[in-house]
């Protein structure tokens, strides 16, 4: 019985990740991300990659999933309306080399980490 309940247990551990298939859309990602992180409504790479391509995949991609409410380029911000939600994508410059891409998205006070990771994920596939 010990052997089965051991063998069924890995078996459904990876049923339930394909049923989300969040966890296998950030995992195809995080190839070219030098490191990434995830909160409640908050998801973030770095990226070996130029300020100036990170910022236009950036605008093209709000621009294609939703529409941009603001933007500011020397802060490296925007804010959009996606799916209904505040999404805002902060585009920092970490080295010449490495920029840090972080999206966040709520609807009203709850978050939208879908939203987000969409959003995140759409970015970083621009970037590769």
């Amino acid at each position: 019985m010990k052997i089965r309940n051991l063998f069924l247990l890995p078996v459904l551990l990876v049923v339930l990740l394909s049923i989300s298939s969040c966890v296998f859309i950030v995992a195809g990602t995080i190839g070219a991300v030098g490191g990434y992180a995830i909160t409640r409504d908050t998801i973030q790479g770095e990226y070996d990659a130029k300020f100036d391509d990170a910022w236009k995949s950036s605008l093209e991609t709000c621009n294609t999933l939703g529409y941009i409410t603001t933007k500011d380029k020397a802060r490296g911000t925007i804010q959009a309306t996606v799916e209904l939600a505040r999404v805002r994508v902060d585009v920092t410059q970490l080295t010449q080399e490495a920029i840090r891409v972080k999206v966040k998205a709520r609807k009203g006070i709850f978050p939208r980490m879908g939203t987000a990771e969409k959003v995140f994920v759409r970015i970083a596939q621009k970037l590769m």
